[in-house]
């Protein structure tokens, strides 16, 4: 299972880097053109007879090339320059701890519990879920230390999306927690064999959790990716050893402040 927030932050960076790359091509283009005028006042210096024209086609590039430069370094404005992203978040976790527990290969539980701080005034977060097995209840059960939080389905996203509403809205520098339980099934076995967090506001610290019966899985993997499709590895991958609980197999990886963007996961084999 893996969870994402909203899209908004990676179009955000796709916008910056379109912008940066016409800055350069611009910035390519004006270069070219004040070698160009460079490379014809040489050539109309070094010739012993030169006509009229030549001069007013050089005087006409020399003023395009001058007020292009002018225009393009003052305006601040100007929409060809570079674009940074900028993150602005209402909320960051102070810890994530989250746990798939498979019962059996077919029966599983998915836990995530929160500790939330807020950045400013919200009413609650949005939660987005990807399960590759087979069901996944409607809603998850919610349960809260502090507070007596609701939630409720967001029929027209694509994923399993969620709004948790705060009993209360949450002021500025001020905490909750809240945690989310999912009953699944993989009557078929289909599902991909990872566990994983996209890291989309400021995190002091994710715990990744697998829970199985004794033997079920084998070569299991802390990985790290730059994207949420696992396509740019950070690293090589990390075997986990298990803590050995009665008849379960544990696997735990802590990761402490983790960055922006990165997909921490975990990866496995079934036996």
């Amino acid at each position: 299972m893996r969870k994402r927030d909203s899209l908004g932050i990676g179009l955000e960076y796709k916008i910056g880097f379109v912008s940066s790359l016409s800055a350069t091509v611009i910035w390519i283009l004006l270069g070219s053109l004040w070698s160009l005028i460079a490379a014809n006042l040489i050539s109309l210096l070094q010739n012993k007879v030169v006509l009229p024209w030549q001069y007013f086609v050089a005087g006409i590039s020399i003023g395009v090339a001058l007020t292009a430069s002018v225009v393009f370094y003052k305006d601040k404005t100007n929409k060809f320059k570079p674009k940074f992203p900028s993150l602005s978040m209402d909320y960051m976790y102070k810890k994530i701890d989250t746990e798939i527990h498979f019962i059996t290969r077919e029966e599983i539980t998915y836990t995530s519990c929160f500790n939330i701080l807020a950045l400013k005034e919200i009413k609650g977060m949005k939660r987005t879920h990807e399960w590759t097995g087979t069901t996944i209840s409607e809603l998850p059960i919610i349960k809260s230390k502090t507070s007596n939080h609701k939630v409720e389905l967001c029929k027209d996203e694509p994923r399993k999306t969620i709004n948790v509403i705060f009993e209360v809205p949450l002021q500025k520098n001020h905490e909750t927690d809240c945690v989310l339980m999912y009953e699944l099934g993989d009557s078929l076995r289909k599902m991909q064999p990872f566990l994983g967090h996209v890291v989309k506001n400021p995190t002091e610290k994710i715990i990744l959790r697998l829970c199985v019966p004794k033997g079920m899985v084998t070569s299991v993997k802390k990985c790290i990716y730059a994207d949420s499709s696992a396509q740019i590895s950070l690293s090589l991958p990390q075997i986990i050893n298990p803590r050995y609980i009665g008849n379960i197999d544990m696997y735990e990886w802590e990761i402490d402040n983790p960055s922006l963007l990165y997909f921490y996961r975990m990866n496995w084999e079934f036996v």
